[in-house]
């Protein structure tokens, strides 16, 4: 037998033990197993004997440990303790003992005799089975070893049976075998006795009925779970015979199928009674008789009050011993609740889908036709129509206009129709911007009918009103059938693509108002620095032809009055050169602040020279670094372009030099189709631009974002205190100002 790793076992018995009785004949003795002794004192019980050993040593961790791997182990000790008690027994026994012996060894049931001290004598190949002892091991053992129970300590039948000489018959144990197996046994006592009358001792005659008694109790115990499940189920779940007769019916069938009681529920001659269509049980009892079963078979059910109920029914067919249909059963499932909310949720994403869809265009476009177009067609396609409209409302002209359509122009001339309200102050209402809305897709369906005056033809469209902000700015006209009825469903459709349908047109309108306003500010804005261009010119040129001849009209006089002068007159002389020194001073000033507004060189030589004048001259009076570059011109560009490139550069770098503090500045102007990229960046103090719109000293890159905007251009910029500004602008390319 296999050693637990973790716990050594001792040699002798008195160790492994911890016994110190000394007066124990296995005390101290290392040649011989201590089950083979008589007489041993294992723990605090004297074991004189095999019967009497026996369930000490089951129980015994050295016996565990050793007996079945000694050569003269256990088997062999109660070997030769059953023959010395068994010996007497078997040495006279006749042939026709032996007969019997044979006979009682070929009994299915479990059979063994015992002495009058419950001692067994004989043990046959039943018991064998039943038990797992053989029947060598079993001679001799006491009759309450055979089985584990504690009915041997109550109650024990084979003490009562040899004590009040009374048998016992077919009583039932719960029993442990001695290899731990749980059995229930049938057994039956019957007392022996001598020729004198003496009872001797008994025969014991048992079977194993587990597997029956497990039977019986999962028998029981699924008649039991099955009421419960039949009683407790909120399903309803019909029995019915073959012809339909309804024949069981649990609580919950009663209650949703709206009767008073079982009984009345019972009364109905079939079950057909309760179908809404009895043509489905006739259906649902054929798939049965085919296959055995059903499972989710779609059906409607009526209650007592004649109301319908969508059901899902699943059953199977009740057969008899000789596997013939003798009924039906069946579980049904209420489904009117889930029906109902599949409707709903099928409503509510028909009318997600159509919103969404026009949800789409509105992102992907502004243009109202669009939008409008997609909407009136998904509204055809989800009422299956053909042909329809939406109209909307122009207060100005007290016009109804029809913007986009499908399918009316195939039943009447182009653009040759007439719009007639039948109800005429509707019409007027609806044309006055004063009218107010509840906000909630539930304003009445109206009628307007198309006329064609060419072929005399008119189509009659029922009306569905478009609001914003609860006035009416609009309706779709859709061409309804005569045949087809609006459902509540269709109405809360339209309605709710009513109002959303407002709120695009009001969006899209109001795009197109900001839309126009930006443009025309961005003409505004064009037109002022154009004129801002041309007064600088303007000044630019005073500057330099009046003042400036001015001054050098000045200069010539005072020269001619200097060479008039005596030689003596040194102290007037030198009053005249520094008046002239003062006016060549202010001539250049002149020339540099003529220059400043407008460069002769940005109109005569163009962008580059004018720049690089510009940052070299800048340079001359800073001790800042200042870089310039241009990349990708091989001609002059527009001059609208080049005098705004040359303004932004001029802003860029006055900005610098006011408030940066930089020791390097980088100015690049690249050409790369279709856009050309204006990057100005410094390593100065830098800002925050959360402050861009606030601070004063902004202005000027205000004026380059505006500037940039004149040309359709973008503008951004990125500061980081301490870390410097970098102002990237892009100006497209188009061909109206290309090179």
């Amino acid at each position: 037998m296999a050693q637990d790793p973790k716990r050594p076992v001792a040699n002798r018995c008195w160790q492994q033990l911890g016994c110190n009785k000394t007066l124990c004949p296995a005390y101290d003795k290392g040649d011989m197993p201590c089950w083979g002794m008589q007489n041993t004192l294992c723990r605090s019980h004297c074991n004189t004997g095999f019967s009497y050993k026996f369930e000490d040593c089951l129980v015994c961790p050295v016996f565990k440990d050793r007996a079945e791997t000694e050569p003269c182990g256990w088997n062999h000790f109660v070997l030769d303790q059953v023959r010395y008690l068994a010996r007497d027994v078997l040495k006279d026994r006749s042939q026709k003992e032996q007969d019997l012996l044979q006979l009682l060894n070929n009994l299915p049931d479990g059979l063994f005799t015992m002495d009058k001290e419950g001692r067994v004598t004989y043990f046959n190949s039943a018991a064998e089975r039943i038990t797992g002892i053989s029947a060598s091991d079993a001679l001799g053992m006491h009759c309450r070893q055979i089985f584990k129970t504690t009915t041997c300590q109550i109650d024990c039948p084979n003490k009562n049976s040899t004590q009040i000489e009374k048998n016992v018959y077919n009583r039932v144990f719960a029993v442990t075998t001695l290899d731990d197996r749980s059995l229930s046994i049938t057994t039956s006592i019957s007392v022996l006795k001598d020729q004198a009358g003496n009872v001797i001792g008994g025969v014991q005659v048992f079977r194993d009925v587990s597997d029956r008694k497990r039977l019986e109790d999962d028998l029981r115990l699924s008649e039991i779970k099955y009421r419960r499940i039949f009683e407790g189920s909120k399903d309803m779940i019909f029995i019915t015979a073959k012809d339909g007769m309804i024949k069981d019916v649990n609580p919950a069938a009663v209650e949703l199928l709206g009767y008073d009681s079982k009984k009345e529920l019972l009364s109905l001659y079939s079950v057909e009674d309760v179908y809404q269509n009895p043509m489905h049980w006739q259906v649902f009892k054929k798939q049965i008789d085919r296959h055995g079963f059903v499972k989710d078979f779609e059906a409607a059910f009526k209650r007592k009050d004649g109301t319908r109920m969508h059901c899902l029914l699943s059953g199977n067919a009740v057969r008899n011993e000789i596997k013939e249909i003798i009924g039906y059963e069946g579980i049904v499932k209420d489904i009117t609740a889930r029906m109902d909310a599949i409707r709903d949720l099928q409503k509510h994403h028909r009318e997600l889908s159509l919103l969404n869809a026009v949800a789409l265009v509105m992102n992907a476009t502004q243009d109202l036709d669009d939008i409008l177009m997609t909407a009136l067609k998904n509204v055809l396609e989800v009422l299956n129509l053909t042909s329809g409209g939406i109209f909307l409302i122009d207060h100005e002209t007290s016009t109804f206009e029809l913007k986009v359509q499908q399918g009316l122009f195939e039943k009447m001339s182009k653009k040759s129709y007439q719009a007639h309200f039948h109800d005429q102050d509707l019409m007027q209402s609806l044309l006055k911007e004063t009218l107010a809305l509840e906000p909630r897709p539930s304003f009445p369906t109206f009628t307007v009918v198309l006329k064609d005056p060419q072929p005399g033809h008119s189509i009659q469209l029922t009306c569905f009103l478009i609001t914003a902000k609860e006035k009416a700015c609009g309706f779709l006209a859709l061409d309804f059938p005569s045949s087809k009825d609006f459902t509540e469903q269709d109405l809360h459709l339209l309605g709710s693509l009513g109002n959303f349908l407002g709120g695009a047109v009001e969006n899209t309108q109001l795009l197109m108002t900001i839309h126009k306003h930006r443009e025309e500010l961005k003409g505004l804005t064009a037109r002022l620095f154009q004129s801002q261009e041309l007064e600088r010119r303007r000044i630019a040129r005073e500057l330099h032809d009046e003042a400036g001849q001015a001054l050098t009209g000045i200069n010539f006089t005072l020269e001619t009055i200097g060479k008039g002068l005596s030689a003596d007159s040194d102290s007037t002389r030198q009053l005249i050169d520094d008046v002239k020194k003062q006016i060549n001073h202010t001539y250049q000033g002149i020339r540099r602040l003529s220059y400043t507004l407008h460069p002769a060189l940005l109109s005569d030589l163009g962008l580059e020279p004018a720049l690089d004048s510009y940052m070299t001259g800048i340079a001359k009076h800073t001790e800042m670094d200042i870089v310039f570059k241009m990349v990708g011109f091989k001609k002059r560009l527009h001059p609208e372009i080049e005098t705004v490139l040359y303004r932004l550069s001029q802003e860029a770098l006055t900005n610098t030099l006011k408030h940066s503090a930089a020791k390097h500045f980088r100015l690049s102007i690249i050409k790369g189709y279709p856009h050309i990229i204006f990057a100005a960046e410094d390593d100065g103090v830098g800002f925050d631009t959360s402050e861009f719109n606030r601070h004063k000293d902004t202005l000027g890159l205000l004026s380059m974002r505006e500037r940039a905007s004149m040309l359709g251009g973008s503008f951004t910029i990125h500061a980081t205190k301490g870390k410097g500004t970098r102002i990237r602008i892009k100006i497209p390319l188009n061909e109206s100002r290309h090179e």
